[in-house]
């Protein structure tokens, strides 16, 4: 019974819907501080248009289009998150400033040189592998765009018990990451670690 319920608990983690799901809620809350990092990363300009994979409640977007004047779109295929980041950021919706989706980022098409920045926060260990993510991150980028991956080293989870069975989630290392965004063109890989938390980062690359 136990195992049953931590992978119900994984399931929702990746897609949250129905009562584990509002649960669950209360933890994407805790968002802030990396979403207050991550905006001098994003460096956004007037007039950027601009992608978050996974926005959840949509916070981050909400408090990044309160205060630059660019386009946010954001993709997630929880209908239970879309629906609350929907409310939270209404009056952005309505004015066509924030576009959000409910669609899989694997299958929803994206035109080639989208976007100036792409960024996605504790999202890449639902992805059973990260190449073709990468590789299709990179062609919707326009040319000198940049991605962040907000994530935490696989070493900080070594003492972590997963669940019993097969996990939805999949641990990867710093180094693998950058080996991987390397592999698909990026340029000018830079990392820089969460100001509390140990082994998180932001790693950041460029499509030159």
């Amino acid at each position: 019974m136990i195992s049953m319920f931590k992978r119900l608990i994984d399931k929702n983690f990746r897609k949250p819907g129905g009562l584990i799901g509002l649960y669950i809620i209360r933890f994407l809350k805790k968002n802030q501080v990396e979403y207050d990092e991550m905006e001098p990363l994003i460096d956004l300009k007037k007039g950027d248009t601009v992608l978050e994979i996974g926005y959840g409640l949509g916070k981050g977007i909400y408090d990044f289009a309160g205060k630059n004047d660019s386009t946010f779109h954001g993709i997630d295929f929880s209908k239970l998150m879309y629906s609350k980041a929907c409310k939270l950021n209404h009056e952005y919706v309505k004015s066509g400033r924030v576009i959000l989706q409910c669609a899989d980022f694997d299958t929803f098409s994206y035109e080639s040189d989208t976007f100036n920045c792409v960024y996605f926060l504790n999202v890449i260990y639902f992805w059973d592998e990260i190449q073709s993510r990468l590789k299709k991150i990179y062609s919707i980028l326009k040319p000198y765009g940049k991605v962040i991956i907000f994530m935490a080293d696989a070493d900080r989870f070594k003492d972590v018990k997963m669940s019993e069975g097969k996990s939805i989630f999949r641990l990867y290392g710093i180094t693998e990451v950058i080996g991987e965004m390397e592999k698909t063109g990026f340029k000018t890989i830079e990392t820089k670690e969460h100001s509390k938390e140990e082994k998180c980062y932001y790693i950041t690359g460029y499509k030159i």
